[in-house]
């Protein structure tokens, strides 16, 4: 199967190549949500770290109970809404499972003390406090309960870094392999692969290729302080703000981010103010036919999209803020292009 993924750093667009990339006929444009297991905490290469690079007697095997965790969780449910089991249906938990079950060699009842620890220190203390009181009054310490993981599962695994990659590419394929439709022989996942260490999560796909998105800070500072609201990143200070922003891309190097390879970086403006080139270089590295872009601009439309860039112009009000963020983030800075006749757009002058 071919994959082809978005990678961003919170607010820079990638939603706008997901879009792009689900008009030609032979994608199929697999939901807009993002689908993180595996780079998420308890995820996959979380697996990978505590079965192949760092096994131990407890931690292996616990990890594979935090993934499975992790499963149920966004299997979702009817109280606080489905999740992945809304776009894979019950294929999502049973293959999910029958992957865990290629990982474990065998199991045993039997646990430690992280079992109880993980269900909140409430649950934790239930079990532990009685055995601790009762065995310190001498007359009451005979009746004390020795078996505080009555009921656990502990799993062990022997699986080696070939054996670990190869199931996992069998599995991410069988999920996939799912929901995509005979027609289709390209499927766009949005954020399967972060946006760092790119590399480490592309190992588990035999064919893919990871558009990864940048946008101006001045305007992802603007969407948050004024338009999103989230609360995720800072907007009451611009100078955390812009410790974030460097934070949060420490590891992008350019030869992880625009190898040619396996990733290329496009900045969201490229689409808006250089549609057709960017279109162009995209369909020559992904190997899309342009005879396949059938939907034109239904789904990504840079005129109305134009709308999203230079957002800081206005706020007025922000004018000391920006110059911050100019003066700091000056590597990121999007270079805006000058109006000239060779310049080749789908825009009218409004745009300059």
């Amino acid at each position: 199967m071919r994959f082809i993924s978005c990678a961003s750093f919170y607010g820079t667009g990638s939603s706008a190549i997901t879009d792009l990339i689900g008009e030609y006929n032979n994608v199929y444009s697999f939901t807009d949500e993002e689908i993180r297991f595996l780079h998420d905490p308890d995820g996959i290469d979380d697996l990978y770290y505590h079965i192949v690079e760092n096994p131990n007697r407890h931690n292996s095997g616990h990890a594979i109970k935090r993934f499975k965790r992790l499963v149920d969780f966004y299997s979702g449910s009817w109280w606080y809404g489905k999740k992945y089991s809304k776009l894979f249906g019950d294929n999502w938990k049973k293959i999910s499972y029958e992957y865990i079950d290629s990982l474990v060699d065998f199991s045993y009842k039997g646990g430690w003390f992280y079992d109880l620890y993980d269900r909140g220190m409430p649950y934790y203390f239930s079990k532990r406090a009685p055995q601790r009181i009762l065995s310190s009054i001498p007359i009451l310490k005979k009746i004390a309960p020795t078996h505080p993981y009555k009921g656990e599962i502990t799993y062990c695994t022997k699986c080696n870094e070939e054996d670990f990659i190869l199931k996992t590419k069998k599995y991410i394929e069988s999920l996939f392999s799912s929901v995509i439709p005979e027609d289709k022989d390209t499927i766009m996942v949005d954020q399967i692969v972060a946006s760092s260490n790119i590399e480490r999560y592309t190992r588990y796909f035999d064919d893919i290729k990871v558009v990864v998105v940048e946008r101006d800070p001045r305007d992802v500072w603007m969407c948050e302080r004024y338009v999103w609201k989230e609360g995720l990143i800072p907007s009451d200070s611009v100078e955390d703000y812009c410790n974030w922003f460097e934070y949060s891309r420490m590891n992008r190097r350019k030869e992880d981010v625009d190898n040619g390879i396996t990733t290329m970086l496009v900045h969201f403006e490229d689409l808006v103010y250089d549609y057709y080139n960017t279109v162009e270089r995209l369909e020559k590295w992904l190997n899309l036919d342009s005879t396949n872009h059938k939907k034109g601009m239904d789904s990504f439309d840079p005129s109305k999209s134009i709308n999203n860039t230079r957002i800081w112009k206005r706020y007025p009000q922000e004018k000391e803020n920006i110059e911050y963020i100019e003066k700091r983030l000056s590597k990121y800075l999007y270079v805006f292009p000058e109006k000239n006749p060779d310049y080749i757009n789908i825009v009218d002058d409004k745009m300059f």
